[in-house]
């Protein structure tokens, strides 16, 4: 064993003997949370995703003046037919969310999963789930990976990874219309892939939903494979 792997081995016994404190409340994680997930039970039951709030019905952001439809929505021709986002990217969420897709930490993994695939259960039960594929190149999973292996291996879910993206510029410096651009040709069905069998229905796995560019150009492939039903899932969303 290397140094490298022994120095995570080690981090690993450490996390388990002696997990430190909350990233929420900041309290000792000790005798307070059931597994490795660095947040507390407590705080766990508090953070919940709001089903009573009022949303677009094509990208889930909230509405306060609109009606039915959001602004951003009414310009745009996506191509999924929803999407469910299961939190406004702001405090406590924020911090956590880029804890895990920032700062590596893997361990809030299980937690995003289980709202994803309680969210999933509730809107969507039984469909078949495709994460949006990363860029390639990437040394370590993405985000959409990690939480999808998660959903996958403690809640049953079927996750298909049938969609694949060609290298291309980063999508988080582009406007709508340039992401849009940014992405055509480069989202492609894997090989070996086929066409929609039995269920015509999937749901498309995302992170973030910013401008829904990435889930429109994964939901056109989607498509053209044979799904008639394509709804989207995002961990958080930018309002």
């Amino acid at each position: 064993m290397n140094r490298t792997r022994k120095g995570l081995a080690s981090g690993l016994i450490l996390e388990t003997i002696f997990p430190g404190r909350c990233l929420v409340c900041g309290e000792w994680l000790l005798g307070r949370s059931d597994d490795s997930i660095p947040v507390c039970i407590e705080c766990r039951s508090k953070i919940q995703p709001d089903t009573s709030a009022v949303t677009c019905r094509l990208c889930g952001t909230r509405l306060i003046s609109e009606q039915g439809i959001c602004r951003r929505c009414r310009e745009s021709d996506f191509a999924f037919d929803t999407n469910t986002a299961l939190f406004p990217y702001v405090g406590i969420i924020k911090e956590l969310f880029q804890q895990l897709k920032f700062s590596g930490r893997v361990r809030l993994a299980p937690l995003f999963a289980h709202w994803a695939a309680a969210a999933l259960a509730a809107s969507h039960p039984g469909l078949s789930v495709i994460p949006v594929p990363t860029r390639p190149g990437r040394k370590s999973p993405q985000t959409v990976e990690l939480i999808a292996r998660r959903m996958e291996k403690l809640h049953g879910v079927d996750v298909r990874r049938i969609l694949e993206r060609a290298p291309g510029a980063q999508q988080k410096t582009l406007d709508f219309n340039q992401r849009k651009e940014n992405l055509k040709g480069k989202i492609l069905l894997t090989r070996g892939a086929h066409a929609a069998e039995g269920s015509n229905e999937v749901v498309l796995l995302d992170d973030v939903f910013t401008t829904g560019a990435t889930l429109d150009a994964c939901a056109r492939v989607l498509r053209e494979a044979g799904y008639q039903r394509i709804y989207g899932m995002t961990l958080v969303i930018e309002e």
